[in-house]
């Protein structure tokens, strides 16, 4: 597997609660603005509610209209009791990563709205799609939706991003990534197999592997393309296992033997506040390609040929990420819209 067994370990079983960042210690958000893809589910809801509770303006973008109501009023009910000038607001843009149309649409209808943006949270994706399903543009289905389309999203709010930069204090604007724990256990060599491209094969595992390889690797590449000239620091990290919508297509027999080895969701909500706000995440650590773990806490070690992978060829990498990243801008630049 090319990674030791207490990388594996400290990410099934992670020290209890040592999260260095939650919502004790996460302070004011006021005046700040947030995106969270899939956020009325899982672990984006619970990170919208840290998020509201602390003051921040919160733009939930998700598929279904209804979903998002019901999300919304859950968590202002639970803040029912608190005044309201201490919490947030929250909002909803239509999105859905299935369709790289809809995804440029919710960029056009948030910039729109906003004039700035501090962290987008690319939190929203799926899992053992069964069947050889695609995009609405012929991608895989796992790959396009967990990171195809957040790729276009970031390059779309690109401009945004960048103008909070100049504004923010140094390194606080970034773009953070859902990976997952099997990107060290199932990924195959090299992370994403040009072959896999255009012909993914059957495997539902490798695919989701594939596609949560492929956003760390995006969020290194963007992080060297752009990061100093931009400021945005874009992170990947594991924000750890737990029972979301994410298992929605997973056999039952798989899911519940999976169960004896998930933590309440507000956990993941911590390992993104720590991805999104810790002063250990920098613009050097992004550019080297570092990857944050439950539950905020960097990787012990990670695969080397998963390393090297994320290298250019001239810095003694395969330069496989890179190719990967080529593909993906030929995908979305009939999307781009800056």
């Amino acid at each position: 597997m090319g990674v030791s067994l207490s990388a594996v370990w400290t990410q099934i079983f992670p020290p209890k609660d040592r999260a260095p960042i939650t919502e004790k210690n996460l302070g004011s958000q006021k005046g700040k603005v947030f995106i969270v893809t899939g956020g009325s589910s899982g672990i984006g809801y619970e990170l919208t509610k840290l998020l509201y509770a602390a003051g921040a303006k919160v733009y939930i973008l998700s598929r279904t209209p209804a979903n998002v109501d019901a999300a919304i009023q859950r968590i202002e009910e639970a803040y029912a009791d608190v005044d309201k000038s201490d919490l947030g607001s929250l909002h909803f843009v239509p999105l859905d990563l299935e369709d790289l149309e809809s995804v440029r649409d919710a960029a056009r209808s948030f910039k729109e709205k906003e004039t700035r943006l501090d962290v987008l949270f690319c939190n929203a994706g799926l899992a053992a799609v069964p069947g050889n399903k695609r995009t609405k543009q012929g991608i895989e289905m796992h790959l396009g939706v967990n990171t195809v389309a957040h790729v276009l999203l970031e390059r779309s709010l690109l401009p945004i991003l960048t103008a909070t930069a100049k504004v923010a204090p140094k390194d606080s604007v970034r773009v953070v990534w859902s990976a997952s724990i099997v990107v060290d256990c199932m990924a195959p060599t090299g992370g994403v197999p040009p072959s896999f491209l255009e012909t993914p094969g059957t495997n539902i595992g490798v695919k989701y592997s594939i596609s949560k390889t492929a956003a760390w690797f995006s969020a290194s590449q963007l992080a060297r393309e752009h990061g100093r000239e931009s400021g945005v620091v874009n992170i990947a990290g594991n924000p750890g296992t737990y029972f979301t919508n994410v298992w929605r297509f997973t056999p039952t027999i798989i899911s519940y033997v999976f169960r004896f080895f998930m933590r309440d969701t507000v956990f993941g909500a911590y390992t993104y506040l720590w991805m999104g706000f810790s002063n250990e995440v920098t613009m050097e650590a992004a550019e080297e390609g570092r990857y944050g773990i439950c539950d905020g806490r960097w990787h012990p070690g990670q695969r080397e040929d998963l390393v090297l992978a994320n290298l250019a060829v001239e810095d003694g990498g395969t330069g496989e990420a890179k190719r990967y990243m080529e593909w993906v801008d030929e995908k979305i630049g009939p999307f781009l819209d800056v």
